[in-house]
């Protein structure tokens, strides 16, 4: 990668940035002479308006005693060459305007060409890096933004804006020569002068506004400095020590951004003085018309063109101010883009391969000699380590925690290169095969999966070829062979349902209801679920959540801020229940403070049975000291917040969830004709904003349980949660709706935090990501299978989980790492049994090269 953008951004697009100049200089730079003669000759008809003729577009340089007409030009009358001149120049203006069009568009193409460069360099780097290299590929994926941010318009306009400057300075010494020859020198001077004066003005500029982002970040360092060092202020009352050590570091700082605003000041001054000086410069050069003595007099100069040589004169100045600012920007970015450079080389300069990749074999001798290597992820090593396994076969790595047993499979798998030794298969280095053809045939599980934004069923399909990808039903089944099927199962009943894609399913999930009922009457159980009835109050929902009777969709009548909704405010002010609701929110409030005044903030406790969050603990506190009862509430917008909050805590209350005993019969019969209130009364713009519960159809906005059940699960009966979903399993798979579940379930979001790669929900574990990894493995089918997971961490049912495993991996290569050999003990000898510990092999258990490999499925 070039570490100089203007041959980077020259390299990757030279066409376009040719034909861009081509255009500006070919066509651009006489369209512009144009203008400016056709203003000249404007400016010549003033004075000479009734001279019967004039010549138009005439070229001629004044000598010595005579002229150089270089075209006669054409005689015009003044009308007529009035007219011409602006229709010339509205022409030129036109052709001007789409010429600059066209020009632009073949720098933006240039400058994505060479943006798409420096990203294509850069993610080839980082996708060939080695697993050692994580520290450079981060630091090229902090640069590489940066670069391109700041070095955006010097990519686009890098190479034309010098043409088109330096056709724009020998156009304005043509029309110095057309105006005096004498004026070249002149001209040639203010030139210079204009450049080195702004571009001086632009250095200290930049200076300027560095040491101001440094002052500003410094300054607010010493704020939250002081903010940290309250405590100890307000204790030993050392305000004004910290006063005036503040007030020390501004000194100190103000007189360093005093010297460099002086600095840029004494630049501008120049650019200021020749603002002034050029101007006389250029008239007194006109005026001077003696050589010297003895030698008669040069022709005076034409006011006209003059008048056209300043405006050529300006164009140039323009044009070079601008260049100036791009070289500016260029010596800013440079830098940055020699680091760019200087990590893409060694990464490219630490690839393993070398050459022409060599193909994958299918079988043969997996071996290592006197490898040696460390493993960035787990902090495992191994020394000098002699191991050979044939091919396909099944290998059993035996090893406690941190013994070397995960390195080593890393290392046979050609995650993790060695720092001593090689690793072969069949003879051929590891190194020597293409490292995307390798990962998919010798298939890594490292431990937790790292997650992607997008579908379930995406994440488990990572890195499989959409081709050869299995269906839905063979990825249950890998889902059940890992012990994920209870979990995208979970996400399926959870998952919401789109009775407009999927009307079939709808119908049968609403037909399946009276099935559920019936199956629930059947063991005895109707009582651990409460039906959505519109005439009755659901004691397994909140407040709100029963005068919504629904779900909300988007954020209007969302939970945190359905209190602070005008509509809600109204239909509560309409059935009286402001009062109400307000002194339920503060005997929410109270208890809530009394029962986890103990209590951390950060206890989960707290986070699983407080009706608010944690920030939000200090202010109810307060509250409740303020407010003895519900009439206490002060007037104006502090007493309407306050009144707010405390009704968006009782909305939020549950009585068979928190059971404090504030909603009695007749409060809920107030609360269910509100709920009518709020259907019956709702503004034809917030239709949209809930799905009200019906039970003749689906509601899209609740999960599939929800839809089946037509109710919720009674939290006042022990063990009815699992009780109830097992008869939903059953009926499901009665109504043979199973397998839209589990679709259900591999179609749910998996949404990620971009900035932390966390999970949004976090609703994924450490353990189900294994078993994410692994289906990512066993979904592509590979020749080799290493699985590096630990398995110390899911003793129970082990070997069960590892005869399935070896059952789907019959006739394949497998090797797998297990907590010792304990773990053998009753299962089907393995091909080979390799002890690790302490870094070395102690008990190798090779099978033969001569040994016959098992036979590829």
């Amino acid at each position: 990668m070039e570490s100089d953008p203007l041959l980077l951004t020259w390299r990757a697009a030279r066409r376009l940035h040719g034909a861009a100049a081509a255009l500006a200089v070919g066509i651009g730079a006489p369209l512009c002479a144009l203008a400016i003669l056709c203003l000249r000759d404007l400016v010549a008809v003033l004075p000479r308006d009734e001279a019967p003729v004039l010549a138009f577009l005439r070229l001629a340089v004044p000598l010595q005693g005579r002229e150089l007409v270089l075209a006669p030009g054409l005689p015009m009358r003044p009308a007529g060459l009035e007219l011409a001149a602006f229709l010339c120049i509205a022409a030129c203006a036109l052709l001007l305007a789409g010429l600059g069009w066209w020009v632009a568009r073949l720098c933006f193409k240039a400058q994505t060409r060479a943006a798409d460069a420096v990203r294509e360099g850069v993610l080839r780097a980082i996708l060939d890096a080695p697993a050692g290299a994580r520290d450079e590929a981060r630091s090229l994926a902090r640069l590489v933004g940066e670069v391109l941010a700041r070095a955006d318009r010097l990519l686009a306009a890098g190479i034309v804006l010098p043409a088109m400057t330096l056709a724009a300075l020998i156009l304005a010494l043509g029309f110095a020569a057309l105006a005096a020859p004498r004026l070249i020198p002149a001209a040639l001077v203010g030139l210079g002068a204009v450049g080195l004066a702004y571009g001086l003005v632009l250095e200290r500029a930049r200076d300027r506004q560095e040491l101001r982002l440094r002052t500003s970040a410094r300054a607010e360092e010493n704020l939250n400095d002081l903010v940290r060092r309250l405590p100890a202020v307000r204790n030993h009352g050392a305000a004004a020590l910290e006063r005036s050590r503040i007030a020390a570091r501004v000194v100190a700082m103000r007189g360093t951004v005093a010297r460099a605003e002086a600095r840029l000041a004494y630049a501008r001054a120049p650019a200021l003085a020749l603002a002034v000086i050029l101007p006389a410069i250029a008239v007194g050069t006109a005026l001077w018309r003696t050589p010297g003595p003895g030698m008669p007099p040069a022709p005076p100069v034409d006011p006209a063109s003059l008048v056209a040589a300043i405006g050529a004169f300006g164009l140039a100045g323009w044009l070079a101010a601008i260049c100036a600012r791009l070289w500016t920007v260029r010596r800013a970015v440079r830098p940055r883009f020699r680091d760019l450079a200087r990590i893409v080389a060694s990464l490219e300069g630490r690839r393993a391969r070398t050459g022409a990749p060599v193909p994958l074999p299918r079988s043969g001798l997996l071996a290592t000699l006197r490898v040696g290597a460390f493993d960035p992820v787990t902090g495992e090593r191994l020394t000098g380590v002699d191991v050979a396994v044939s091919m396909p076969g099944h290998v059993a790595i035996t090893g406690s925690r941190g013994s070397g047993v995960r390195a080593l499979a890393a290392v046979l798998a050609g995650q993790v290169e060695p720092t001593a030794g090689t690793v072969t298969y069949a003879g051929t280095d590891l190194r020597g095969f293409d490292p995307a053809e390798r990962a998919r045939r010798i298939a890594f599980a490292a431990g937790e999966a790292i997650l992607m934004a997008g579908s379930l069923r995406q994440n488990l399909l990572y890195g499989t070829d959409p081709g050869s990808a299995p269906d839905d039903i063979a990825l249950v089944g890998l889902c059940r062979l890992t012990g994920l099927d209870g979990f995208v199962y979970a996400r399926g009943l959870t998952g919401r349902l789109d009775p407009a894609s999927r009307p079939r399913l709808a119908a049968a999930i609403v037909a399946a209801r009276r099935t559920m009922r019936h199956a629930l009457a059947a063991k005895g159980a109707e009582r651990l679920v409460e039906p959505f009835d519109p005439d009755r109050y659901n004691h397994q929902a909140s407040i709100g959540e029963n005068i919504l009777f629904g779900e909300p969709v988007g954020t209007a009548f969302a939970p945190l801020r359905f209190a602070r909704h005008p509509y809600l405010r109204a239909v509560l002010e309409a059935e009286g229940l402001v009062r109400p609701l307000t002194e339920i929110g503060l005997s929410v409030a109270r208890s809530i403070v009394e029962i986890f005044a103990d209590l951390p903030n950060d206890h989960p406790l707290f986070d699983a049975y407080s009706l608010f969050q944690a920030a939000e603990r200090g202010y109810f506190e307060d509250l409740v000291v303020r407010l003895p009862d519900a009439g206490a509430l002060r007037r104006g917008p502090a007493g309407q917040r306050d009144r707010m909050r405390l009704i968006g805590l009782a909305l939020r209350y549950s009585e068979s969830r928190h059971r404090f005993g504030l909603i009695d019969a007749d409060f809920e019969a107030r609360l269910v004709q509100a709920r009518r209130s709020f259907a019956r009364m709702l503004p034809a713009h917030l239709a949209g904003a809930v799905e009200f519960h019906d039970p003749r159809r689906v509601n899209p906005a609740a999960s599939l349980e929800e839809n089946l059940l037509f109710g919720r699960i009674s939290l006042g009966e022990a063990n009815a949660e699992p009780r109830v979903r097992a008869l939903v399993r059953r009926v499901l798979a009665e109504e043979g709706l199973e397998a839209a579940v589990y679709e259900l379930g591999l179609d749910s979001k998996v949404e990620i935090q971009p900035s932390t790669g966390a999970l949004a929900d976090g609703a994924i574990n450490a353990r189900e990501r294994m078993a994410i990894e692994l289906v990512r493995c066993l979904a592509r089918e590979p020749d080799i299978l290493v699985v590096a997971i630990a398995a110390d961490e899911r003793r129970e049912g082990l070997q069960d989980r590892l005869a399935g495993l070896r059952q789907v991996r019959a006739g394949r290569g497998l090797i797998v790492c297990l907590p010792g050999a304990g773990v053998l003990d009753g299962v089907t000898p393995f091909d080979a049994v390799i002890a690790v510990e302490n870094t070395v092999v102690v008990a190798p258990g090779a099978v033969g090269a001569e040994a016959e490999p098992v036979p590829v499925a």
